[in-house]
């Protein structure tokens, strides 16, 4: 079932743009296009996306490949207000950032670009620092760190990024299958 439904009554999607919170979010999706676009990127991708009622506690999404027949980026109801176009893409995105890890098989960022990235979070968004070196091993801070950096910039960067990244699966060939990425499911934001 997809995450959102092919076209939304313009109506709709206006009153849920502002119904939006103005409060400082690191999430910058502008509107259910942007939604709509990386959604339809993850399915091409081969990934599935679902909406779930039972998640792991305190997780507002994941992403789950076993390299064989799972690969699905989940969100869960219960931890993200799906009427919030807001809080949707902050997960979509982060979650879209291991998808992208996983076409690569390492890396969604180049090496060079990490340290701007950490300093980036550690200026905007200095409670995913901190949640990054407390809640995850040292080995996971680097993949976590893109995820949770992948939330804070433009939709434009991050579709950008995932079709780089996964150019091979986008483009129709059929290249080997996707090796999973030993990650946790991430936490629930603070």
């Amino acid at each position: 079932m997809p995450l959102l439904p092919p076209c939304a009554p313009a109506l709709v999607l206006l009153s849920l743009l502002a119904l939006a919170p103005c409060d400082a979010q690191p999430a910058r999706a502008t509107s259910l296009e942007d939604l709509r676009q990386l959604e339809n990127l993850i399915n091409a991708s081969g990934t599935e996306t679902l909406v779930a009622e039972d998640c792991p506690r305190d997780h507002a999404g994941y992403y789950e490949s076993d390299g064989q027949t799972i690969d699905r980026l989940v969100i869960c109801r219960r931890q993200v207000d799906m009427g919030n176009v807001q809080a949707v893409w902050q997960v979509m995105a982060h979650e879209a950032t291991h998808i992208m890890q996983s076409c690569s098989g390492s890396t969604a960022i180049p090496n060079a670009q990490m340290p701007r990235t950490y300093r980036e979070l550690q200026t905007r968004a200095p409670e995913y620092a901190r949640l990054i070196h407390s809640a995850y091993s040292r080995a996971e801070q680097r993949l976590e760190s893109e995820a949770f950096w992948m939330e804070l910039q433009s939709p434009a960067l991050v579709l950008e990024l995932f079709r780089r990244n996964c150019a091979a699966y986008l483009q129709g060939a059929s290249p080997p299958r996707r090796q999973p990425l030993r990650l946790p499911p991430s936490p629930q934001r603070p």
